[in-house]
């Protein structure tokens, strides 16, 4: 582990001299936190589950079709660093690379060393990839904002819990608690923005606009599912409450920011957030947008200081060893 230290009296004569006691206490209390933990391993395995996805199920001429030609455009030195924009004449090499690289962000091993590498696969494909999506976006900004907790993560798997320390790491804490906090600022601006970017569309605010998105010819309802769609969506009260309800329910998920880390609000907020995707995965059927999304609200409503240790129970490891045996 990188052992960063910092008095604790230091840190205690800050917050006494500095700021508001009741804010000092709650602060201090954080701090003595982890939130390297299985919190954020979930929220890595969701990011990387959905990239992966999207390169098994498709081909490279389909992802990558420009990429194949000589691009007139320029390109920065960055984006021309991008795993695909380096193997352009072998990118069924560069997606195998790409999928090995997933496929180890999801067993979670070695979250350190495996961290920057997933945000450049996620880096890699959001620059290249033709066929991308808000989701594509918002995964190669999380794993960025994601880099500096596995440089922080000494585990050897990021499903194991980490050791309860009788002398926490203050500063190192610190530092991993600001890069939390970050990622939900981030989460949180990415609901606002949706929230007020349909408050300047008519069909928004006049209740329509779901009936429009549901029976939309391409973006709409799968076939099996548009006689349903319609019939309910032609029902004025439902297509205006679920309209009116996306941009309410997005506004509070924004407004979730300023809970404090332990309101019990924040796991119905997680339930909901999670519910409203997977409605969109059912019309839409954008699976790798809900794994992101999934996967940003992980990181961002989960109480870090009471960390998923389900792998910690003997029985049930004892249970998953001898099934994969």
């Amino acid at each position: 582990m990188i052992k960063l230290k910092c008095p604790l009296k230091s840190v205690k004569f800050i917050l006494n001299q500095y700021v508001n006691p009741r804010i000092e206490i709650s602060f201090y209390n954080l701090i003595q936190i982890n939130p390297v933990n299985t919190v954020y391993g979930i929220g890595r395995t969701l990011l990387a589950s959905s990239t992966l996805i999207t390169l098994l199920a498709n081909s490279p001429d389909v992802l990558f079709p420009q990429t194949i030609q000589v691009v007139e455009a320029p390109v920065s030195p960055l984006v021309g660093m991008s795993l695909f924009n380096l193997l352009v004449d072998h990118l069924v090499i560069a997606k195998l690379l790409a999928i090995i690289s997933l496929i180890t962000v999801i067993i979670g091993i070695y979250p350190r060393y495996t961290g920057i590498l997933h945000w450049y696969v996620a880096f890699s494909f959001f620059s290249a990839c033709k066929v991308i999506d808000g989701g594509d976006h918002a995964n190669s900004v999380l794993t960025l904002m994601i880099v500096p907790l596995t440089l922080l993560d000494n585990r050897k798997w990021h499903w194991k819990s980490p050791k309860q320390e009788t002398n926490p790491p203050i500063l190192q804490n610190t530092i991993a608690w600001s890069f939390v906090m970050l990622i939900r600022v981030q989460v949180s601006i990415i609901y606002l923005h949706a929230a007020v970017g349909k408050t300047g569309v008519k069909e928004w605010l006049d209740g329509t606009a779901v009936y429009y998105w549901f029976t939309h010819h391409y973006h709409g309802a799968a076939e099996w599912l548009k006689p349903i769609v319609v019939r309910t969506t032609s029902l004025p009260y439902i297509v205006t409450t679920i309209s009116w309800g996306t941009i309410v329910l997005e506004f509070l998920l924004f407004a979730c920011l300023f809970l404090s880390p332990k309101d019990p609000r924040r796991k119905i907020f997680l339930v909901l957030g999670i519910g409203f995707h997977l409605a969109i995965v059912l019309v839409h059927g954008l699976v790798s947008f809900y794994l992101v999304m999934c996967a940003a609200l992980v990181l961002y409503l989960s109480n870090y200081s009471s960390a998923y240790i389900f792998l910690e129970n003997k029985s049930l490891k004892t249970w998953i060893l001898s099934r994969l045996s």
